[in-house]
């Protein structure tokens, strides 16, 4: 054998057996990387209020109507549920006029339209916010002015002993 050929065969088999040695080194590939899930709708956050009142109300669509809220302030929401005409939730809402004391949010579910109202913690006393909901193809909004009555958490019943 010649000698070139002598140095490449010893030159591959050298290579073969580092080759093998490193391939017991090798790390595993990382396991793959796991994203958080997103964040859940606003009615699916926090719990409903220990105490919610809304009084009835009845809006055409493209009207207005005014919707008032009893609340108890234990960091649950308080929701005004409604529809469009024809059954179906509203498409898109805008607030025009944000509550000063909490915060209100205008969520779907249920093939429905949810205004829903969570106030401030320690927060006790009147606030007001506006929604007008969109109906897609219709000009015009539908207007809500909610009126929130925001009640102190009742205290905790008290335990015999």
């Amino acid at each position: 054998m010649p000698v070139q050929a002598r140095t490449l065969a010893s030159f591959f088999a050298s290579a073969v057996m580092v080759a093998a040695a490193l391939a017991g080194c090798a790390k595993p590939p990382p396991p793959p990387v796991v994203e958080a899930p997103p964040a859940l709708p606003p009615h699916l956050g926090p719990p409903p209020a220990a105490s919610c009142t809304v009084a009835p109300f009845h809006v055409a669509d493209g009207g207005t109507a005014a919707i008032s809220m009893i609340v108890s302030n234990d960091g649950g929401y308080c929701a005004a549920t409604l529809t469009t005409a024809a059954g179906a939730p509203f498409d898109a809402p805008l607030e025009p006029q944000t509550p000063a004391h909490g915060t209100a949010a205008v969520v779907q579910y249920n093939h429905k339209t949810s205004v829903e109202y969570v106030a401030t913690p320690g927060y006790v006393g009147h606030d007001a916010f506006t929604t007008e909901l969109i109906i897609k193809g219709q000009p015009g909004y539908t207007t809500l002015n909610v009126s929130v009555d925001v009640q102190p958490v009742p205290p905790a019943s008290a335990k015999s002993s």
